[in-house]
């Protein structure tokens, strides 16, 4: 029987997991000299780091601070190289053609192995089967944010007025987390609300200070500044914890609505490579990785982006995504989402 690409991914996955610790300890013992020369002479050249979204998003920025930092802390050059297109598979098949040797890496948004198979079906071994996620960059939450005309100030209130009056929701396009997070919320609750997709999230939040829309699920960090000059309202944190961009704003799940008990919509980045690349230098990048995320430089710089924990190496990484892979399929399958 022909297997899923997500089905590949958890075979791979839950062989790696049954793995480690016998790969671990094999490499301590028969590696640790050969090792330590390697990590010593890598890396030798400049490391390109692909992103498979436009400049200037919030992948691209986290991407630019992570080559400024690793960098560094590498002694060599890390060069960004935008590769958008087809909700980031076009830079994420260059990366997983490219040699498992440490001078390719991917960054992306998680849904490229959350998301992605469930919507375009056509997606193939070339991406599930050949990337490994080597670190998790942070996660955010989106904030459920209506115009202020509505005259809604609380969520139970906004579904009240939702069953009444007809409205629509902006997102960045089709399969996005803003997408997901409203169609999740529509599923729970029930309301009927149309969606009004946007090529990118500044067209979201523009449509909504426009009054083309009512609402959306969109980045707290994006819509802070026009919750305090009161031209937008949030109602609640999709995420299970408080967000720290927009204090008082409660969290979905705690809110006492049965319906949303268990309401989360969460995502990350990850920095992915080709999968079989060498333990000694997979070591270099959780090492190099786990200072970045430590610097109060790097997480100043950011602070914009809304991210928060977990950061992480490829354990946690790999944790994140084998948490997250399933979670997405029922409500793309209910909703109806697909490629357009």
């Amino acid at each position: 029987m022909t297997r899923t690409p997500i089905q590949r991914w958890r075979t791979l996955a839950t062989q790696e997991a049954s793995m480690i610790k016998f790969s671990l300890f094999c490499t301590a013992l028969l590696m640790a000299g050969a090792s330590v020369a390697a990590q010593a002479e890598y890396p030798t050249r400049p490391i390109r780091l692909i992103v498979n979204s436009a400049p200037a998003g919030p992948v691209d920025i986290c991407a630019r601070a992570i080559a400024t930092y690793a960098g560094k802390l590498l002694g060599q050059t890390v060069i960004v190289e935008n590769r958008p297109g087809a909700s980031g598979r076009i830079g994420a098949q260059a990366v997983a053609k490219a040699p498992p040797d440490g001078y390719t890496l991917l960054m992306t948004l998680d849904a490229l192995l959350t998301v992605n198979p469930h919507v375009f079906k056509g997606l193939g071994d070339d991406v599930i089967s050949h990337l490994e996620p080597l670190s998790v960059a942070g996660s955010f939450g989106l904030a459920l944010t209506v115009q202020p005309d509505l005259g809604v100030t609380t969520v139970e209130e906004f579904l009240r007025y939702a069953r009444s009056t007809p409205l629509a929701y902006s997102s960045a396009g089709y399969g996005s987390p803003g997408n997901l997070a409203f169609e999740k919320l529509k599923l729970a609750t029930g309301i009927e609300v149309a969606h009004v997709p946007f090529g990118g999230s500044p067209g979201a939040i523009n449509a909504l200070l426009g009054d083309q829309i009512q609402v959306g699920f969109l980045s707290a960090a994006a819509v802070q500044p026009h919750i305090k000059a009161r031209k937008m309202r949030a109602l609640a944190i999709s995420s299970r914890e408080l967000d720290p961009d927009l204090p008082g704003v409660p969290v979905m799940a705690q809110l006492g609505v049965e319906s949303l008990k268990d309401f989360e919509a969460e995502f990350a980045f990850l920095v992915m490579a080709p999968r079989g690349m060498p333990p000694d230098v997979a070591a270099k990048w959780d090492d190099t990785l786990a200072q970045v995320y430590a610097s109060p430089a790097f997480q100043a710089s950011i602070a914009s982006l809304g991210m928060r924990a977990p950061f992480g190496g490829s354990v946690e990484a790999k944790s994140w995504v084998n948490a997250q892979i399933g979670s997405w399929e029922e409500v793309i399958e209910k909703a109806g989402i697909t490629s357009q």
